[in-house]
């Protein structure tokens, strides 16, 4: 009795068959023993204006995409219609007959299929535009895209396919509002009146995409010719230009205060030291409020520790991290202790090391500042420093428990001016990471919302 389910041996057979069929001048279509497409030859394809490339599933292609349609009886076979590019319906016959195996079981059926003629879609303009202009749709740099009165796709180029990462196969014939609301669930035709944009997200490798799609209507309204355009570069232009022109403004502001700011602590400075010495029991007190001012004129002379002069440089001298870093959070405390908020400090064997001691108090300042805003009363923060011998660098971390930065705010919270503070400036983390790129380091920050946040400084030397 011969068996009518395909062995594997028999399904390696239907590949021969396949990779042999393509390698033919005529038009075959081979099903399998229940029926099913399993391939259509290149032939075929290419006179449809399809590759492989296009077909993940032949059967479905064969009865989805190229619409396949019964006519009538053909020379002991069918008359047949398929649906090619561009809407054009050709006309085939085809007949099939069994294949067997040296043993004379059947393994498969071969479709011969010869093309009658072809006919344009029941509205001619699709053919009449493309068919002469398709070199054209596909080299532009927008993606184009027909659809007919009830959006369903019938012309899609190449940039299309590209700009919303679906193949031609899946586009073409579906409906394109449904595609889109994939995207953008609340999108609609009057959306695409309004020219509103919907954003890509990123997949195999690119990056997240945003897309302005624009539309009109052709050939007495049945159909509509839709425009999408790549503007993701567009906005990244315009948005570099305004943090230009806010980085410009910021700076002529600080340009006209940094003046006034000296001038009063200079006088601020002269009154403290009047009081050191009439009050010489307080005189650590006195030393440490002298020396932060100090510091403040520093940063002033140098406009926020961003911009140091050649000179300054020259007197940088070796410093006891650790102690710079256990002298500075004096200063913090007295608030944390009000606060609740618990304080570990987990130091390493640091190398004296060629930093400027302002810098480390400028990150140990914004970074810890930022973590005890995170934690809020009842918290809890670590600082911790170790020294890599192979990289000779400083590696300093600050962990809190706090609310954690979401997730789409993250890269952006090192960016000058960005703040989710309501009463931020936007600067610290920008400066710290300056400070850090400035001693060949780097600054990185890993969060989870609701779970705290890392912030984690590399410092080498100049």
């Amino acid at each position: 009795m011969k068996s009518s389910k395909p062995s594997s041996t028999q399904k390696n057979s239907l590949q021969w068959i396949s990779n042999l069929l393509d390698n033919a001048h005529d038009f075959f279509v081979l099903k399998d023993l229940k029926g099913k497409v399993v391939h259509i030859n290149t032939r075929l394809l290419d006179v449809l204006g399809y590759t492989h490339d296009d077909v993940e599933d032949y059967d479905y292609f064969f009865h989805n995409v190229l619409k396949y349609k019964e006519i009538g009886p053909y020379e002991e076979g069918l008359i047949i219609e398929l649906t090619g590019k561009y809407n054009i319906r050709m006309s085939f016959g085809i007949k099939f007959s069994p294949i067997t195996n040296t043993a004379g079981e059947k393994i498969a059926y071969l479709g011969f299929v010869k093309l009658r003629d072809y006919a344009k879609g029941h509205f001619a303009y699709p053919l009449d535009l493309f068919k002469a202009s398709t070199n054209v749709l596909e080299v532009t740099e927008e993606g184009v895209i027909v659809v007919d009165g009830k959006f369903n796709v019938v012309y899609v180029n190449n940039k299309a396919c590209e700009l919303f990462g679906i193949k031609y196969a899946k586009f073409v014939n579906a409906k394109f509002l449904d595609l889109v609301k994939k995207f953008k669930p609340d999108f609609s035709e009057i959306s695409l009146l309004r020219g509103e944009k919907i954003v890509i997200p990123s997949q195999d490798g690119n990056e997240e995409r945003i897309l302005l799609l624009k539309y009109g209507k052709l050939m007495n309204n049945h159909w509509k010719i839709i425009i999408a355009k790549d503007i993701t570069e567009d906005l990244r232009y315009k948005k570099l230009m305004e943090q230009t022109e806010r980085y410009t403004i910021a700076g002529e502001f600080a340009a006209n205060t940094i003046h006034e700011i000296k001038n009063s602590l200079t006088s601020i400075k002269g009154f403290i030291q009047l009081l050191q010495v009439k009050h010489p029991e307080s005189f650590t007190y006195y030393e440490t409020i002298l020396d932060e001012v100090d510091r403040v004129l520093g940063l002033i002379r140098n406009y926020l520790g961003i911009v140091k002069t050649s000179e300054e440089e020259e007197e940088e001298k070796e410093i006891d991290v650790n102690a710079i870093i256990d002298q500075y959070i004096l200063l913090f405390e007295a608030e944390m202790l009000k606060k609740g908020i618990k304080f570990k400090k987990k130091f390493g064997e640091i190398p004296l090391m060629k930093i400027d001691k302002n810098h480390i108090k400028q990150l140990i300042l914004n970074i810890v500042q930022n973590a005890m805003h995170a934690v809020g009363d009842n918290g809890k923060i670590v600082l911790s420093t170790k020294y890599s011998p192979y990289l000779k660098k400083l590696i300093l971390r600050i962990a809190d428990n706090g609310g954690g930065i979401d997730r789409k705010y993250l890269k952006r919270v090192v960016e000058p001016l960005f703040t989710t503070k309501k009463d931020g400036t936007g600067l610290g983390l920008a400066i710290c990471k300056s400070i850090a790129e400035m001693y060949n380091g780097d600054l990185k920050i890993y969060s989870k919302k609701g779970k705290g946040t890392l912030v984690k400084v590399v410092l080498g030397e100049k």
